[in-house]
């Protein structure tokens, strides 16, 4: 045997255990899922969480107004005979409506609503889609309950709670339970879409009357559009 052969022998068998053996570096196990509890159901009480709920701003409880429907349907809030009407084009999921809910409407509660010298009346606004419907919905149906514009603040005031929803529909009946809806009829009227039809007519109506931006205020023949400070409103309402 010449040294050549000699050498392939002594090589081989280290060569056949390198191959069949396991990798030098140490195999790391998989780490092992954390457990995470289970989360509760949701319900309508909880939707959020309990989360906070912001409370209206105006000096005035908006429950002592007088509040009603106009002849073509439309809510309205203040005395029914009150000499002016600050008429008011709204989508529930705008935040610049909201804004203007939060930052200037009790103002104008306060200084022209309470002292009867003008009523607000709402008009919906559909501009973000279906979920806007869906809230629109909502605080129509607490209407068939009285109580209309209190789901209609809880709702701006809370808006981002909406925004951010898994379950808008659940988030809409927390709200309804805040302000002691029954909530076996106000469910009962979310799920018969009962209001739809007359909402959509009312967007068409907006539209058809030019309002394409939001909030839109009509007032004595002058129209505001945004969210506009109180001077703005004091300043067409005073002249009048």
């Amino acid at each position: 045997m010449n040294q050549r052969h000699l050498i392939l022998l002594l090589i081989i068998p280290f060569v056949i255990a390198a191959c069949s053996s396991a990798p030098s570096t140490a195999v790391i196990p998989e780490p092992q899922a954390t457990k995470m509890p289970a989360a509760p159901a949701a319900t309508p009480a909880s939707a959020a969480t309990a989360p906070a709920i912001s409370a209206p701003m105006s000096s005035t409880d908006i429950a002592t107004l007088e509040r009603g429907r106009t002849p073509e349907g439309y809510h309205y809030l203040g005395r029914a005979d009150a000499p002016l009407t600050i008429l008011e084009f709204s989508d529930f999921l705008c935040t610049a409506c909201a804004f203007h809910v939060e930052e200037t409407e009790p103002a104008i509660i306060d200084a022209y609503v309470v002292t009867g010298k003008a009523r607000i009346v709402y008009r919906h606004l559909l501009q973000l889609g279906e979920d806007s419907l869906r809230a629109a919905e909502a605080a129509e149906c607490a209407g068939d309950q009285g109580k209309f514009w209190e789901m209609r603040d809880a709702i701006y005031r809370n808006q981002a709670l909406l925004y951010s929803a898994s379950d808008l529909g659940a988030t809409l009946a927390y709200l309804a339970q805040t302000i002691n809806l029954n909530l076996d009829k106000y469910n009962s009227c979310v799920q018969s879409r009962q209001h739809r039809a007359r909402l959509e007519a009312d967007f068409r109506a907006a539209q058809d009357a030019g309002v394409r931006s939001r909030p839109v205020f009509d007032i004595a023949g002058t129209r505001l559009v945004g969210a506009r400070p109180f001077k703005d409103f004091q300043e067409i309402i005073e002249r009048q």
